[in-house]
């Protein structure tokens, strides 16, 4: 159901090329993981997109999550075309969107990042193609209800058709772009991650020269 979820998302987004304009957030959850009014909630805060020209060509790019021992999922979201598009919250070489989400406590694990977008093929016509880790990685996250954690900025750096993320902490560029989004955001913590646990798929920016 969790596969099924974010490629339902994925191709919705994709084919609403074809019919409008799209503004979302960089962040989707699944209902079940979403607190009710008066719930508790943890808050898990970063930032995502392409670190420059070449990688902004996938035009949907993902983190995804999941409760552990459960089926539901979530995802932070850069997407960007000129019909579909996370708010572009950071420009540089690139560009980044900053994703909030509210999340009932538990433990979480990042385990895939995908990434897909839609090309046209003379004499076919448009066509969606994308990319995902060939192994699942696992980054454990415990949750407390009342906190809010910061996961970090996740750009990607794409050499021909391979991509990986760059981490970098960014939380005092963040924090703020995320408390206009919630307004009495909790005080954000960083939340440490054991990267060694997602090469290639994510690794330290430092490790890398974009």
């Amino acid at each position: 159901m969790l596969s099924r979820f974010f490629a339902l998302c994925a191709l919705t987004l994709l084919a609403a090329t074809l019919t409008g304009c799209i503004t979302q957030p960089a962040a989707e959850i699944s209902g079940p993981l979403q607190p009710h009014p008066g719930e508790p909630v943890a808050y898990l805060v970063g930032a995502i997109g392409p670190s420059n020209a070449v990688s902004a060509s996938w035009q949907d790019q993902r983190l995804l999550l999941r409760k552990r021992g459960s089926e539901y999922g979530a995802a932070a979201v850069w997407h960007h075309q000129p019909t579909i598009f996370t708010p572009q919250d950071v420009k540089d070489s690139g560009s980044a969107s900053v994703f909030v989400m509210a999340l009932k406590p538990g433990d979480y694990e990042l385990y895939d990042a995908p990434f897909s977008t839609l090309e046209y093929v003379p004499g076919v016509g448009t066509m969606a193609r994308s990319q995902a880790p060939r192994e699942k990685f696992n980054l454990p996250l415990r949750l407390e209800a009342g906190k809010a954690y910061y996961l970090g900025e996740f750009r990607s750096f794409c050499v021909v058709s391979a991509c990986t993320y760059l981490w970098r902490d960014k939380l005092h560029r963040d924090r703020p772009l995320a408390q206009r989004q919630v307004p009495g955001l909790p005080t954000l913590q960083p939340l440490p991650l054991n990267l060694n646990n997602a090469r290639p798929y994510i690794v330290p920016a430092e490790h890398i020269a974009p």
